[in-house]
């Protein structure tokens, strides 16, 4: 027990750089973090608050007791997506395995600390997901109190079960890697059939029947009360259809609603269960499994045949794809955004976008989802850039980049280059596969072809200057630069200054529409050169 209050104090204190923050002794560096943390901070009430307005929209349309069952099951699928690629990083660390072993502890408490910590993170996550909707849905729908004290249960005993999934699906994954000479293509194809496959899977969850139901709601006639009505019977509809389609729906639901508070703790102490048996296992067989997912490599006998020179920036742009591709991590996060980019063009043949809003003749306000599909593929191509961990995956390396006898202009620029050149084949193949599936004059066409090319120059640039201000060098797995960094969580802001001006053109119409996205290309161009001459700097 001694050996795992010490391991869990420790894995709990290096849980989002507490104990770094704690012993900073430098003040610019003490304002950074805390300057960090707040703009964090913000970015999560801004997504509680998003949630909530979900929830609160649910409330309205008469739905509210279906918040519960919704928001939880949405818990769980983020728990279990997010942490399957992280288990192998939160529990089987290849770097300090060495270390723990030649200690005179046994494995099984190293083991249940590691699960702590990862439950520990996915409880965070837990309580911004569901916290806000909970509890607008306990408020407006008058529930007892009998709701609230499984609110306060369900923060605590929702994310047992997916933390303990999570670290078998973490083995999987990384024994199938493991065992593969491809190790950093499997894992990315893994990655993309699950992220794409999560994203396809609902459509077949869809209410059935067609949208004519809907044309009341956008008639020119239909009163507020008739459009809320209507709604309200859609949104009904949808539920009921989904909870006959899927029956254990409804009793997940009613775990939550404090209708079922003894099969909540049922649930709680099953998930318990599977907890500590996971432990149990994982912890008796630790230094036996980790063996097993990180094999020694015989490497081939290295002769020196022919000696070639290269520039200065190819040379840096070959070290920059030979460390892209040699992570796994790095490569499944950062291809996800331009394969969706693809799948999106290649849909467009298959579906009129105009379809997504029925009854959208009869709105004052013209709408023309066409304006909008140049700015939406921008969005894809710039989800999470290379260059806002390029800096930090350099790592304690950054030394030798340092020492060289090259300017710092070259580095970045070989950066950038890189993450064009990454992003080239996909914005060629999508602008060639749009040729046969968009029917567009030819300025719509020149604007498909622009705006994505102006969101890639913006978004890769503007990363690389958040890394080059927010750098993380001390790190333990890639997972904490790619996904858990502060400077990839704020790089991704772009998105909102290449989305909303896209929402604007999709509300204009005839020449405002190409004026409209003239503007965006020259203000984002500028933008984008303002930022390049402070990354260079």
């Amino acid at each position: 027990m001694k050996h795992l209050i010490t391991f869990t104090k420790l894995e709990l204190l290096n849980l989002f750089g507490i104990n770094v923050y704690k012993h900073v002794k430098d003040p610019a560096e003490k304002k950074r973090k805390t300057f960090l943390g707040v703009t964090l901070l913000i970015v999560a009430l801004i997504l509680g608050g998003y949630l909530a307005s979900g929830a609160y929209a649910l409330t309205i349309l008469g739905a509210g007791d279906k918040i519960p069952m919704l928001y939880s099951l949405l818990s769980c699928i983020f728990i279990l997506m997010f942490g399957a690629f992280k288990a192998k990083a939160n529990l089987y660390r290849e770097k300090d395995l060495a270390f723990l072993a030649s200690l005179p502890v046994k494995s099984l408490p190293i083991v249940t600390a590691r699960l702590i910590r990862s439950y520990a993170e996915n409880a965070l996550l837990n309580v911004l997901l569901i916290l806000p909707a909970f509890l607008l849905s306990g408020i407006l729908g008058n529930h007892g109190i009998a709701f609230f004290l499984n609110l306060a249960l369900a923060l605590l005993i929702l994310p047992v079960f997916p933390t303990a999934l999570t670290a078998w699906f973490g083995i999987l994954i990384s024994a199938v890697t493991a065992r593969n000479r491809h190790k950093v293509l499997t894992e990315t194809a893994l990655a993309l059939i699950l992220g794409v496959g999560a994203m396809i899977l609902p459509i077949f969850f869809l209410p059935h029947g067609s949208s004519d139901d809907l044309q009341l709601i956008f008639s020119g006639n239909a009163t507020s009360a008739e459009v809320t009505r209507e709604l309200s019977l859609q949104v009904t509809k949808a539920f009921e259809d989904f909870e006959a389609d899927f029956p254990l729906a409804k009793h997940w639901g009613s775990l939550f609603l404090g209708e079922n508070l003894g099969g909540f703790l049922l649930y709680g102490l099953a998930s318990l269960i599977l907890f500590l048996l996971t432990a149990l296992v994982i912890g008796k067989n630790f230094f036996a499994i980790s063996a097993k997912l990180f094999p020694q490599t015989e490497h081939r006998a290295f002769h020196i045949t022919e000696i070639q020179s290269r520039t200065v920036l190819t040379a840096l742009i070959q070290k920059e794809a030979r460390r892209y591709f040699s992570c796994g991590i790095y490569v499944t996060n950062t291809i996800f955004g331009p394969v969706l980019g693809v799948v999106f063009a290649i849909s467009l043949g298959f579906f009129d976008p105009m379809t997504l809003f029925p009854g959208a003749e009869n709105l004052p306000l013209e709408l023309n989802p066409q304006a909008g599909i140049p700015f939406l593929l921008g969005m894809f191509f710039s989800l999470m850039t290379l260059t806002a961990s390029s800096i930090s995956m350099e790592g304690k390396n950054w030394w030798i980049l340092q020492s060289l006898p090259v300017s710092a202009k070259d580095v970045m620029h070989a950066k950038l280059l890189f993450n064009f050149l990454f992003l080239a084949p996909f914005y060629v193949l999508t602008e060639i596969i749009l040729l046969f599936t968009v029917q567009a004059d030819l300025l719509a066409r020149l604007w498909l072809l622009l705006v994505p090319a102006a969101a890639i120059l913006f978004s890769v640039t503007f990363g690389l200057l958040i890394n080059k201000k927010l750098p993380k060098f001390q790190w333990e797995s890639a997972t904490e630069v790619v996904k858990q960094s502060a400077a990839t969580g704020i790089s991704m802001l772009s998105l909102f200054v290449i989305l909303l001006p896209g929402v604007g053109a999709m509300l204009l119409k005839g020449s405002l529409i190409h004026l409209a996205t003239l503007g965006f290309i020259a203000v984002i161009g500028a933008a984008t050169f303002l930022i390049y001459r402070k990354v260079i700097a």
